[in-house]
């Protein structure tokens, strides 16, 4: 028996989403896959110094950008405060402090404390430091080049492996 049910098209979701997930896999590409069960405080010394509040600013800055262009690019209005409007509800959606929660979460879960004790001590040097203050920057890069490049290869590979006509 044939399904009928027909396929159900889902709106495009902005850049920043991909961005979002990108900064996450960038994050997570350097731990170690087997379970780990970091420290919690020790985690969250580290967590401050990878994403103090002048990262985190940056952070939603750079996805309100995006978000601006991507509603702009399809052609919505948008009032002349928009970005102050998108960069207050972003905030709300991803308060800080739950970001550093979520964030610690997931660090512990991947790292063993010993290893949190080393990724602190990288974090305090000066190089650490500019890769902190770097990282949103450097997402925001990675996914400027990805999502053109998504945007242009997905159809056909979408077709290649069946998933459209």
């Amino acid at each position: 028996m044939q399904s009928t049910t027909q396929p159900t098209t889902r709106p495009r979701q902005p850049v920043s989403r991909l961005l979002a997930g990108l900064a996450l896999l960038g994050t997570l590409a350097f731990a170690d896959t087997a379970s780990a069960d970091a420290d919690r405080k020790a985690t969250e010394e580290l967590v401050q110094l990878v994403t103090p509040p002048e990262t985190y600013t940056a952070m939603i800055d750079q996805m309100s950008r995006q978000m601006i262009a991507s509603i702009a690019q399809s052609g919505a209005k948008l009032p002349p405060d928009a970005d102050k409007k998108i960069i207050k509800a972003v905030t709300d959606v991803l308060p800080y402090k739950e970001l550093i929660g979520w964030t610690i979460d997931v660090y512990a879960s991947k790292y063993t404390t010993e290893e949190i004790k080393q990724l602190t001590a990288f974090y305090r040097t000066p190089v650490g430091k500019k890769t902190a203050k770097l990282m949103p920057e450097l997402s925001g890069e990675v996914g400027k080049k990805m999502g053109p490049i998504l945007m242009e290869r997905m159809p056909a590979a979408m077709k290649k492996a069946g998933l459209t006509p």
